[in-house]
């Protein structure tokens, strides 16, 4: 019996979950705890990035439920603008995309680093040669599960 590739709604909504948390979580708490300087600030901060996410979401899901056709920000733009803008904006989203990848690994990589090499291996030629490895073991991990 084949078994059937198809994504499940956990499997949708940790992607979704993943794409707005990313590896910032583990980068940013630090820097807006130091800046707001007291706790309650903090939560706050956080709990209006959370609502404006959340808003954001709930815009794509009005757009989606009102135009439920595939091909994403292209069919959506194409129809509300122009097909050539809406292949401009596909080509910002597949850069930024890419871009979005290389900063996530990079700053896994100062983590992993930190636990994996020894002190006097941890310069940014090894951290970004961790950075490549990842997106490459990940990459061929995704290839083969297309078959």
């Amino acid at each position: 019996m084949q078994q059937k590739k198809q994504l499940s709604l956990f499997d949708l909504s940790m992607i979704v979950v993943s794409l707005v948390i990313g590896m910032g979580i583990f980068r940013t708490p630090v820097n807006v705890a130091a800046k707001a300087q007291i706790p309650e600030l903090f939560y706050l901060a956080w709990f209006i990035g959370g609502f404006v996410a959340f808003c954001g979401a709930l815009t794509y899901a009005e757009i989606g439920s009102r135009y439920p056709v595939t091909g994403g920000y292209y069919k959506i733009f194409s129809q509300a603008y122009h097909p050539s803008i809406a292949f401009a904006i596909n080509c910002i989203v597949l850069i930024s995309s890419a871009a979005s990848v290389a900063a996530i690994s990079i700053i896994g990589a100062e983590y992993l680093s930190k636990i994996v090499l020894p002190a006097e291996m941890q310069n940014e030629t090894y951290r970004v040669a961790i950075a490549i490895a990842t997106i490459l073991i990940f990459y061929l991990i995704n290839l083969l599960g297309l078959k």
